[in-house]
């Protein structure tokens, strides 16, 4: 049973920096939340991991709405987008409804959008949304087969009927929207294509293209993630001209860029650091792994540490000053990564 923490004002985690856990800037007008880390499926291809963290964290939802007003200064308060897309899965965050009233209400703000898995969706839950103002609901349905679903999720009651009747739902409501299903090059080749007739099928009925959007995703692997078995990722130009072939063919728009969802520049907001660089920070909470840690870089900012073999977290680490070595530090987002010792 993994243990659940809570990041607020006194846990002192901060809230940019890390990539599972609070905000993320890439220099667009689209704000990403994280608020949450746990999960209702373990899926097999999960290039994050959720679902099997050693320890679990949620965001009070005071101490998250401070950073987003902050963030939405430096922005600029117009045309915004609040996207709540966590490592793990949104309908599992306690303090949802509140948390999207409040964005709801935030001067700037123009589109609300989240991402599901979509399996804790039901009338009561579409109705709030409705209710608070959502956009847009991203649903990752990878195939309309029961037991293929099964499989990919590792779920053993994925009840398909269920999600397609919310599905039709969402779409007679205010709420569009957006299926992203992740394209395994082999395992679920028929399977993307009934999804792209399902959303034709749904066009022809007189829903909209803001509606109803499909977004194939490619299938990517990462080391500390989860790997289908013989399945390789194909290259982006290979999975490029697929869906190249598959528009043709339904005659209906499948890759998307920001111009389909409005996404511009804005200023970001991230520290001059720079992979390579050594740097203090103090330890302030344990991560989601025992070779993991968070580690506070100032008042705004935070850090991943990972804990290099075979140093692992201990309760002696909180408080403590150390020095960590960045791995990673792109100049178009505010993420930051890092490893301990040095070296």
């Amino acid at each position: 049973m993994s243990k659940i923490l809570y990041s607020d004002v006194d846990s002192e985690i901060p809230l940019y920096g890390l990539d599972f856990l609070g905000i993320i800037d890439r220099g667009t007008n689209i704000i990403e939340l994280k608020p949450i880390t746990l999960c209702n499926l373990k899926c097999r291809y999960c290039f994050v991991n959720a679902g099997n963290y050693e320890n679990n964290f949620i965001i009070r939802k005071s101490y998250l709405i401070d950073y987003v007003k902050h963030l939405i200064e430096i922005k600029g308060a117009y045309d915004l987008e609040i996207h709540l897309a966590p490592y793990g899965e949104i309908f599992l965050y306690p303090q949802l409804r509140a948390l999207l009233e409040h964005i709801k209400n935030l001067e700037g703000v123009n589109t609300i959008s989240l991402q599901t898995n979509g399996l804790l969706l039901n009338p009561k839950v579409i109705q709030m949304l409705e209710e608070v103002g959502v956009t847009r609901v991203n649903i990752s349905l990878n195939t309309f087969n029961k037991s293929l679903a099964e499989y990919l999720t590792q779920c053993t009651n994925y009840e398909i009927e269920n999600l397609l009747e919310n599905i039709q739902l969402l779409l007679d409501s205010k709420v569009n929207v957006l299926l992203a299903p992740v394209w395994f090059p082999g395992e679920n080749d028929e399977d993307i294509e009934d999804i792209i007739q399902f959303v034709v099928d749904l066009r022809d009925q007189g829903y909209s293209k803001k509606d109803i959007q499909l977004g194939i995703q490619k299938y990517l692997i990462y080391k500390t993630g989860r790997k289908l078995k013989k399945i390789r990722p194909k290259t982006w130009g290979y999975f490029y001209q697929q869906l190249s072939d598959l528009e043709k063919k339904y005659d209906v728009k499948l890759k998307l860029g920001p111009d389909d969802f409005g996404i511009h520049p804005r200023p970001l907001y991230r520290l001059n650091l720079h992979e390579g660089d050594k740097i203090p920070v103090t330890v302030v909470s344990k991560g989601r792994w025992n070779n993991e840690c968070i580690g506070k870089i100032n008042e705004k900012f935070g850090c991943k540490i990972l804990l290099n073999s075979p140093i692992q977290f201990t309760p002696n680490l909180l408080g403590k000053e150390i020095d960590v070595r960045i791995l990673k530090a792109k100049n178009t987002e505010n993420l930051i990564t890092t490893f301990f010792p040095p070296q």
